[in-house]
Protein backbone atom coordinates (compact mmCIF):
# COMPACT_ATOMS: atom_id res chain seq x y z
CA UNK A 1 0.00 0.00 0.00
CA UNK A 2 1.52 3.11 -1.20
CA UNK A 3 -0.24 5.94 0.88
CA UNK A 4 2.14 7.11 3.67
CA UNK A 5 -0.70 8.80 5.68
CA UNK A 6 -2.24 5.69 5.52
CA UNK A 7 0.75 4.08 6.60
CA UNK A 8 1.19 6.41 9.64
CA UNK A 9 -2.41 6.40 11.13
CA UNK A 10 -2.11 2.66 10.71
CA UNK A 11 0.83 2.41 13.28
CA UNK A 12 -0.31 5.40 15.69
CA UNK A 13 -3.58 3.60 15.73
CA UNK A 14 -3.09 -0.34 15.92
CA UNK A 15 -0.64 -2.28 18.39
CA UNK A 16 -0.37 -5.88 19.33
CA UNK A 17 -1.68 -5.37 22.69
CA UNK A 18 -5.16 -3.56 20.76
CA UNK A 19 -5.39 -5.95 18.11
CA UNK A 20 -5.82 -8.64 20.62
CA UNK A 21 -8.05 -6.81 23.21
CA UNK A 22 -10.68 -5.31 20.90
CA UNK A 23 -11.74 -9.22 19.74
CA UNK A 24 -11.33 -10.73 23.35
CA UNK A 25 -13.41 -8.01 24.94
CA UNK A 26 -16.22 -8.22 22.08
CA UNK A 27 -16.16 -12.00 22.44
CA UNK A 28 -16.68 -12.28 26.38
CA UNK A 29 -19.30 -9.29 25.92
CA UNK A 30 -21.46 -11.23 23.13
CA UNK A 31 -21.11 -14.26 25.25
CA UNK A 32 -22.55 -12.70 28.45
CA UNK A 33 -25.16 -11.69 26.33
CA UNK A 34 -25.65 -14.55 24.75
CA UNK A 35 -25.87 -16.63 28.09
CA UNK A 36 -28.41 -13.68 29.88
CA UNK A 37 -30.85 -13.88 26.85
CA UNK A 38 -34.14 -16.16 27.29
CA UNK A 39 -33.93 -19.50 25.55
CA UNK A 40 -34.34 -19.19 21.74
CA UNK A 41 -33.71 -15.45 21.72
CA UNK A 42 -30.06 -15.17 21.96
CA UNK A 43 -29.88 -15.12 18.06
CA UNK A 44 -32.20 -11.78 18.42
CA UNK A 45 -30.17 -10.24 21.37
CA UNK A 46 -26.37 -10.74 19.92
CA UNK A 47 -27.64 -9.01 16.43
CA UNK A 48 -28.94 -6.24 18.51
CA UNK A 49 -25.85 -5.98 20.46
CA UNK A 50 -24.02 -6.30 17.96
CA UNK A 51 -25.30 -3.69 16.10
CA UNK A 52 -25.24 -1.44 19.15
CA UNK A 53 -21.57 -2.32 19.67
CA UNK A 54 -20.93 -0.81 16.06
CA UNK A 55 -22.50 2.05 16.38
CA UNK A 56 -20.68 3.06 19.78
CA UNK A 57 -17.62 1.55 18.04
CA UNK A 58 -17.67 3.17 14.79
CA UNK A 59 -20.37 6.02 14.57
CA UNK A 60 -19.15 7.52 17.90
CA UNK A 61 -15.32 6.11 18.75
CA UNK A 62 -14.76 6.61 15.16
CA UNK A 63 -16.17 10.10 14.86
CA UNK A 64 -14.07 10.86 18.62
CA UNK A 65 -10.99 9.62 16.15
CA UNK A 66 -11.75 11.57 13.00
CA UNK A 67 -12.29 14.32 15.10
CA UNK A 68 -8.52 14.17 16.32
CA UNK A 69 -7.44 13.80 13.01
CA UNK A 70 -7.38 17.13 12.15
CA UNK A 71 -8.10 18.89 15.89
CA UNK A 72 -4.51 17.13 17.15
CA UNK A 73 -2.53 17.78 14.53
CA UNK A 74 -3.43 21.88 14.32
CA UNK A 75 -3.10 21.60 18.51
CA UNK A 76 0.31 20.46 17.83
CA UNK A 77 1.17 22.36 15.30
CA UNK A 78 2.14 19.61 12.88
CA UNK A 79 -0.54 20.01 9.86
CA UNK A 80 1.93 22.99 8.51
CA UNK A 81 4.35 20.46 7.66
CA UNK A 82 2.14 18.00 6.46
CA UNK A 83 0.69 20.61 3.93
CA UNK A 84 4.57 21.17 3.19
CA UNK A 85 4.70 16.94 1.94
CA UNK A 86 3.94 15.82 -1.70
CA UNK A 87 0.85 14.21 -0.90
CA UNK A 88 -1.82 14.73 -3.58
CA UNK A 89 -5.33 15.76 -1.55
CA UNK A 90 -6.78 12.59 -2.34
CA UNK A 91 -4.13 10.84 -0.75
CA UNK A 92 -4.36 13.17 1.96
CA UNK A 93 -7.64 12.53 2.46
CA UNK A 94 -8.55 9.00 2.11
CA UNK A 95 -5.28 8.08 4.36
CA UNK A 96 -6.88 10.57 7.25
CA UNK A 97 -10.47 8.91 6.74
CA UNK A 98 -9.66 5.91 6.91
CA UNK A 99 -6.57 5.23 8.45
CA UNK A 100 -7.13 7.23 11.64
CA UNK A 101 -10.44 5.14 12.35
CA UNK A 102 -8.96 1.94 11.28
CA UNK A 103 -9.19 0.55 14.92
CA UNK A 104 -12.90 1.39 15.06
CA UNK A 105 -13.23 -0.72 11.67
CA UNK A 106 -11.03 -3.34 12.70
CA UNK A 107 -13.61 -3.84 15.54
CA UNK A 108 -16.70 -3.05 13.54
CA UNK A 109 -16.15 -5.28 10.86
CA UNK A 110 -16.01 -7.65 13.74
CA UNK A 111 -19.75 -6.95 14.61
CA UNK A 112 -20.82 -6.97 11.16
CA UNK A 113 -19.89 -10.50 10.82
CA UNK A 114 -21.69 -11.37 14.44
CA UNK A 115 -24.59 -9.52 13.09
CA UNK A 116 -24.89 -11.02 9.85
CA UNK A 117 -24.93 -14.45 11.12
CA UNK A 118 -26.75 -13.82 14.43
CA UNK A 119 -29.55 -12.11 11.78
CA UNK A 120 -29.81 -14.52 9.77
CA UNK A 121 -30.21 -17.06 12.33
CA UNK A 122 -33.05 -14.97 14.01
CA UNK A 123 -34.96 -14.75 10.83
CA UNK A 124 -34.68 -10.55 10.16
CA UNK A 125 -35.25 -9.32 6.87
CA UNK A 126 -32.54 -6.76 5.14
CA UNK A 127 -29.66 -7.85 7.72
CA UNK A 128 -27.16 -6.89 4.79
CA UNK A 129 -28.73 -3.58 3.21
CA UNK A 130 -28.82 -2.61 7.19
CA UNK A 131 -25.33 -3.41 8.06
CA UNK A 132 -23.95 -1.72 4.51
CA UNK A 133 -26.02 1.58 5.45
CA UNK A 134 -24.90 1.57 9.07
CA UNK A 135 -20.87 1.02 7.13
CA UNK A 136 -22.17 3.88 4.94
CA UNK A 137 -23.35 6.32 7.82
CA UNK A 138 -19.74 5.64 9.71
CA UNK A 139 -17.88 7.11 6.44
CA UNK A 140 -20.16 9.96 6.07
CA UNK A 141 -19.62 10.78 10.22
CA UNK A 142 -15.66 10.39 10.11
CA UNK A 143 -15.41 12.18 6.48
CA UNK A 144 -18.06 15.30 7.72
CA UNK A 145 -15.85 15.67 11.21
CA UNK A 146 -13.16 15.83 8.87
CA UNK A 147 -14.44 18.62 6.77
CA UNK A 148 -15.93 20.39 9.37
CA UNK A 149 -12.89 20.67 11.58
CA UNK A 150 -10.64 21.44 8.73
CA UNK A 151 -12.62 24.32 7.12
CA UNK A 152 -13.25 25.86 10.53
CA UNK A 153 -9.58 26.04 11.02
CA UNK A 154 -9.42 28.62 8.44
CA UNK A 155 -11.29 31.37 10.06
CA UNK A 156 -11.77 30.84 14.03
CA UNK A 157 -9.12 28.58 15.69
CA UNK A 158 -10.81 28.60 19.40
CA UNK A 159 -13.29 26.27 17.51
CA UNK A 160 -10.29 23.69 17.12
CA UNK A 161 -8.70 24.61 20.72
CA UNK A 162 -12.03 23.80 22.03
CA UNK A 163 -12.25 20.25 20.11
CA UNK A 164 -13.79 21.11 17.05
CA UNK A 165 -16.67 19.55 15.78
CA UNK A 166 -16.83 15.96 17.79
CA UNK A 167 -19.95 17.11 19.61
CA UNK A 168 -21.90 16.75 16.21
CA UNK A 169 -21.22 12.90 15.95
CA UNK A 170 -23.10 12.42 19.09
CA UNK A 171 -25.93 14.62 18.32
CA UNK A 172 -25.81 12.71 15.14
CA UNK A 173 -26.31 9.70 16.36
CA UNK A 174 -29.15 10.38 18.45
CA UNK A 175 -30.90 11.79 15.27
CA UNK A 176 -29.78 8.97 13.36
CA UNK A 177 -30.40 5.89 15.81
CA UNK A 178 -33.82 5.65 15.01
CA UNK A 179 -33.33 5.31 11.50
CA UNK A 180 -32.69 1.66 12.60
CA UNK A 181 -36.88 1.47 12.64
CA UNK A 182 -36.70 2.79 9.50
CA UNK A 183 -36.00 -0.57 8.20
CA UNK A 184 -39.14 -2.14 9.76
CA UNK A 185 -41.86 -0.55 7.49
CA UNK A 186 -42.30 -1.62 4.03
CA UNK A 187 -41.91 1.14 0.98
CA UNK A 188 -40.81 5.15 1.39
CA UNK A 189 -42.91 7.36 -0.89
CA UNK A 190 -40.42 9.29 -3.17
CA UNK A 191 -41.23 11.26 -5.96
CA UNK A 192 -44.71 9.87 -6.37
CA UNK A 193 -42.50 5.96 -6.77
CA UNK A 194 -42.95 3.27 -3.75
CA UNK A 195 -39.28 2.31 -2.88
CA UNK A 196 -38.30 0.02 -1.14
CA UNK A 197 -37.27 1.22 2.48
CA UNK A 198 -34.03 -0.84 2.72
CA UNK A 199 -32.81 -0.13 -0.87
CA UNK A 200 -34.26 4.19 -0.59
CA UNK A 201 -31.95 4.27 2.97
CA UNK A 202 -29.04 2.38 1.49
CA UNK A 203 -29.00 4.44 -1.81
CA UNK A 204 -29.56 7.85 0.75
CA UNK A 205 -26.51 6.91 2.98
CA UNK A 206 -24.44 5.70 0.03
CA UNK A 207 -25.34 9.26 -1.15
CA UNK A 208 -24.80 11.68 1.47
CA UNK A 209 -21.39 9.47 2.82
CA UNK A 210 -20.19 10.22 -0.64
CA UNK A 211 -20.90 14.03 -0.80
CA UNK A 212 -19.41 14.19 2.38
CA UNK A 213 -15.97 12.54 1.04
CA UNK A 214 -16.10 14.94 -1.62
CA UNK A 215 -16.26 17.74 0.85
CA UNK A 216 -13.22 16.44 2.75
CA UNK A 217 -11.08 16.34 -0.36
CA UNK A 218 -11.81 19.76 -1.78
CA UNK A 219 -11.41 20.79 1.92
CA UNK A 220 -8.29 19.54 2.24
CA UNK A 221 -7.63 20.26 -1.45
CA UNK A 222 -7.70 23.97 -0.42
CA UNK A 223 -5.96 23.71 3.04
CA UNK A 224 -3.21 22.25 0.42
CA UNK A 225 -2.83 25.24 -1.38
CA UNK A 226 -4.92 23.23 -4.66
CA UNK A 227 -7.18 25.90 -5.75
CA UNK A 228 -10.87 24.72 -6.79
CA UNK A 229 -13.88 26.64 -8.31
CA UNK A 230 -17.04 26.93 -6.30
CA UNK A 231 -19.59 24.73 -7.97
CA UNK A 232 -19.31 21.91 -5.89
CA UNK A 233 -21.50 23.84 -3.16
CA UNK A 234 -24.29 24.94 -5.17
CA UNK A 235 -24.59 21.48 -7.17
CA UNK A 236 -24.84 20.26 -3.61
CA UNK A 237 -27.99 22.44 -3.22
CA UNK A 238 -29.49 20.93 -5.84
CA UNK A 239 -28.75 17.79 -4.81
CA UNK A 240 -30.43 18.40 -1.08
CA UNK A 241 -33.13 19.87 -2.92
CA UNK A 242 -33.78 16.69 -5.45
CA UNK A 243 -33.44 14.34 -2.12
CA UNK A 244 -35.96 16.42 0.36
CA UNK A 245 -38.45 17.94 -2.47
CA UNK A 246 -39.57 14.04 -3.32
CA UNK A 247 -40.94 13.47 -0.21
CA UNK A 248 -43.51 16.99 -0.98
CA UNK A 249 -46.35 14.84 -3.38
CA UNK A 250 -48.66 17.53 -4.12
CA UNK A 251 -46.57 19.32 -7.02
CA UNK A 252 -43.55 17.96 -8.14
CA UNK A 253 -41.95 21.13 -10.14
CA UNK A 254 -42.93 23.79 -7.37
CA UNK A 255 -42.31 21.37 -4.28
CA UNK A 256 -38.56 20.70 -6.07
CA UNK A 257 -38.22 24.87 -6.84
CA UNK A 258 -39.63 25.74 -2.89
CA UNK A 259 -36.89 23.41 -1.03
CA UNK A 260 -34.15 24.50 -3.27
CA UNK A 261 -35.27 27.98 -2.71
CA UNK A 262 -34.90 27.35 1.51
CA UNK A 263 -31.84 25.17 1.09
CA UNK A 264 -30.02 27.35 -1.08
CA UNK A 265 -31.07 30.40 1.35
CA UNK A 266 -30.26 28.39 4.47
CA UNK A 267 -26.64 27.07 3.02
CA UNK A 268 -25.51 30.46 1.98
CA UNK A 269 -25.96 31.62 5.68
CA UNK A 270 -24.13 29.12 6.81
CA UNK A 271 -20.76 29.80 3.91
CA UNK A 272 -21.41 33.60 4.93
CA UNK A 273 -20.92 33.26 8.49
CA UNK A 274 -18.50 30.27 8.06
CA UNK A 275 -15.91 31.70 5.84
CA UNK A 276 -13.39 34.14 6.61
CA UNK A 277 -14.51 37.34 4.61
CA UNK A 278 -11.67 39.79 4.64
CA UNK A 279 -11.11 43.22 2.55
CA UNK A 280 -7.91 42.02 1.23
CA UNK A 281 -9.85 38.75 -0.45
CA UNK A 282 -12.17 41.43 -1.64
CA UNK A 283 -9.17 43.25 -3.24
CA UNK A 284 -7.80 40.18 -4.44
CA UNK A 285 -10.90 39.84 -6.38
CA UNK A 286 -10.87 43.29 -7.68
CA UNK A 287 -7.82 42.78 -8.86
CA UNK A 288 -8.22 39.35 -10.73
CA UNK A 289 -11.67 40.79 -11.99
CA UNK A 290 -9.61 44.13 -13.41
CA UNK A 291 -7.10 41.58 -15.62
CA UNK A 292 -9.90 39.51 -15.94
CA UNK A 293 -8.02 36.04 -15.23
CA UNK A 294 -11.57 34.67 -14.59
CA UNK A 295 -10.09 31.44 -13.59
CA UNK A 296 -8.39 32.62 -10.51
CA UNK A 297 -11.70 34.90 -9.83
CA UNK A 298 -13.30 31.63 -9.65
CA UNK A 299 -10.64 30.23 -7.40
CA UNK A 300 -10.63 32.93 -4.28
CA UNK A 301 -14.41 33.54 -4.72
CA UNK A 302 -16.33 32.45 -1.37
CA UNK A 303 -18.76 29.76 -1.23
CA UNK A 304 -21.54 32.09 -0.65
CA UNK A 305 -21.93 34.24 -3.40
CA UNK A 306 -22.64 30.80 -5.56
CA UNK A 307 -25.52 29.66 -3.76
CA UNK A 308 -26.83 33.67 -3.49
CA UNK A 309 -26.96 33.50 -6.92
CA UNK A 310 -28.63 30.38 -7.12
CA UNK A 311 -31.14 31.76 -4.63
CA UNK A 312 -32.15 34.82 -7.25
CA UNK A 313 -32.29 32.17 -9.63
CA UNK A 314 -34.76 30.01 -8.25
CA UNK A 315 -36.80 33.07 -7.19
CA UNK A 316 -37.04 34.54 -10.66
CA UNK A 317 -37.88 30.75 -12.18
CA UNK A 318 -40.72 30.84 -9.00
CA UNK A 319 -42.40 33.81 -10.96
CA UNK A 320 -42.72 32.09 -14.00
CA UNK A 321 -45.15 29.29 -11.68
CA UNK A 322 -48.70 29.09 -11.87
CA UNK A 323 -50.40 30.22 -9.27
CA UNK A 324 -51.25 27.52 -7.43
CA UNK A 325 -47.84 26.58 -6.84
CA UNK A 326 -49.23 23.77 -4.09
CA UNK A 327 -52.10 22.99 -5.33
CA UNK A 328 -55.49 23.22 -2.59
CA UNK A 329 -52.72 22.80 -0.07
CA UNK A 330 -50.91 26.10 -0.92
CA UNK A 331 -50.56 28.74 1.90
CA UNK A 332 -50.46 32.50 1.53
CA UNK A 333 -47.04 32.84 2.34
CA UNK A 334 -45.68 30.67 -0.52
CA UNK A 335 -46.58 33.32 -3.21
CA UNK A 336 -43.90 33.72 -6.04
CA UNK A 337 -43.27 37.25 -4.90
CA UNK A 338 -42.03 36.14 -1.47
CA UNK A 339 -39.20 34.58 -2.92
CA UNK A 340 -37.87 37.65 -4.11
CA UNK A 341 -38.23 39.12 -0.94
CA UNK A 342 -36.10 36.38 0.91
CA UNK A 343 -33.36 36.38 -1.87
CA UNK A 344 -33.25 40.39 -1.19
CA UNK A 345 -33.03 40.07 2.19
CA UNK A 346 -30.74 37.58 1.88
CA UNK A 347 -28.82 39.90 -0.53
CA UNK A 348 -29.28 42.49 2.47
CA UNK A 349 -27.39 40.48 5.22
CA UNK A 350 -24.32 39.13 2.86
CA UNK A 351 -24.19 43.49 2.83
CA UNK A 352 -24.40 44.00 6.41
CA UNK A 353 -22.03 41.30 7.44
CA UNK A 354 -18.90 42.96 4.89
CA UNK A 355 -20.08 46.43 6.10
CA UNK A 356 -18.73 45.54 9.14
CA UNK A 357 -16.18 42.50 7.68
CA UNK A 358 -14.70 45.23 5.67
CA UNK A 359 -14.25 48.18 9.11
CA UNK A 360 -10.60 48.95 10.70
CA UNK A 361 -11.64 46.75 13.80
CA UNK A 362 -13.56 43.50 11.96
CA UNK A 363 -12.91 41.10 14.92
CA UNK A 364 -16.37 41.26 15.75
CA UNK A 365 -18.21 41.31 13.02
CA UNK A 366 -20.32 38.19 12.74
CA UNK A 367 -21.29 39.41 16.28
CA UNK A 368 -22.08 42.88 15.09
CA UNK A 369 -24.22 41.69 12.32
CA UNK A 370 -26.15 38.72 14.19
CA UNK A 371 -26.97 41.76 16.64
CA UNK A 372 -28.21 44.15 13.88
CA UNK A 373 -29.97 41.71 12.28
CA UNK A 374 -32.00 40.79 15.33
CA UNK A 375 -32.87 43.94 15.62
CA UNK A 376 -33.71 44.86 11.83
CA UNK A 377 -35.77 41.33 12.12
CA UNK A 378 -37.58 41.00 15.53
CA UNK A 379 -36.73 43.51 17.90
CA UNK A 380 -37.86 46.70 15.75
CA UNK A 381 -40.97 44.81 14.36
CA UNK A 382 -41.63 43.63 17.58
CA UNK A 383 -41.79 47.08 18.75
CA UNK A 384 -43.36 48.51 16.23
CA UNK A 385 -46.19 46.18 16.49
CA UNK A 386 -46.57 47.18 20.28
CA UNK A 387 -47.23 50.66 19.10
CA UNK A 388 -49.89 49.60 16.46
CA UNK A 389 -47.78 51.11 13.48
CA UNK A 390 -48.46 48.25 11.39
CA UNK A 391 -47.36 50.21 8.32
CA UNK A 392 -43.59 50.91 10.43
CA UNK A 393 -43.30 47.01 11.27
CA UNK A 394 -44.18 46.01 8.13
CA UNK A 395 -41.24 48.36 6.74
CA UNK A 396 -39.05 46.22 9.18
CA UNK A 397 -40.37 42.92 8.49
CA UNK A 398 -42.64 42.89 4.68
CA UNK A 399 -44.31 39.50 5.62
CA UNK A 400 -48.28 39.89 6.20
CA UNK A 401 -51.05 38.67 4.25
CA UNK A 402 -53.26 41.94 4.97
CA UNK A 403 -50.25 43.54 2.50
CA UNK A 404 -49.75 42.52 -1.26
CA UNK A 405 -46.80 40.46 -1.54
CA UNK A 406 -45.70 42.87 -4.35
CA UNK A 407 -45.27 45.61 -1.74
CA UNK A 408 -42.62 43.27 0.59
CA UNK A 409 -40.64 42.98 -2.92
CA UNK A 410 -40.45 47.05 -2.72
CA UNK A 411 -39.60 47.23 0.87
CA UNK A 412 -36.71 44.69 0.73
CA UNK A 413 -35.24 46.86 -2.64
CA UNK A 414 -35.04 50.10 -0.10
CA UNK A 415 -33.85 47.59 2.67
CA UNK A 416 -31.07 46.04 -0.11
CA UNK A 417 -30.31 49.95 -2.01
CA UNK A 418 -29.12 51.20 1.66
CA UNK A 419 -26.63 47.90 2.75
CA UNK A 420 -25.39 48.51 -0.88
CA UNK A 421 -25.21 52.14 -0.48
CA UNK A 422 -23.23 51.19 2.87
CA UNK A 423 -21.42 48.99 1.66
CA UNK A 424 -20.48 51.35 -1.31
CA UNK A 425 -19.38 53.85 1.13
CA UNK A 426 -17.40 51.42 3.51
CA UNK A 427 -14.99 50.03 0.39
CA UNK A 428 -14.49 53.90 -0.74
CA UNK A 429 -12.80 55.26 3.35
CA UNK A 430 -11.34 51.99 3.23
CA UNK A 431 -9.47 52.74 -0.12
CA UNK A 432 -8.39 55.74 1.27
CA UNK A 433 -6.39 54.93 3.84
Amino acid sequence: MSNPEFKRNLWLSLSAHRLVAMPVLLALTLLAIAMGSEPGTAPGSLYTASIALFIFIVWLWGARNANAAIVDELRDKTWDQQRMSALSPWTMTWGKLFGATSFNWYGGLMCLLVAALSGALAGETHVLMLLLTLCAVGVLIHAALIALNLHASQFDARIIRRGGFGWLAIIGVFILFPSYNLFRTETVRWWDADIDSAVFWLDSALLFAGCATFAAWRVVSNALQVRTRPWAWPLFALILAAYFGGFMHEDTSHALLMTALFISIAMTYAALFSEPTTLLRWRRLRMLQGKRDWHGWLEHLPLWPTTLALTFVIALLLQLAPTEVFGHGRTDFLQPPYALTLALMLLRDACILMFFAFAPNSKRAIGATLLYLFVLGMLLPFLAGVAGADDLRYFFLPFDNSYSPWSGVQVMVIHTGIAIGLLNWRLRTSEQT
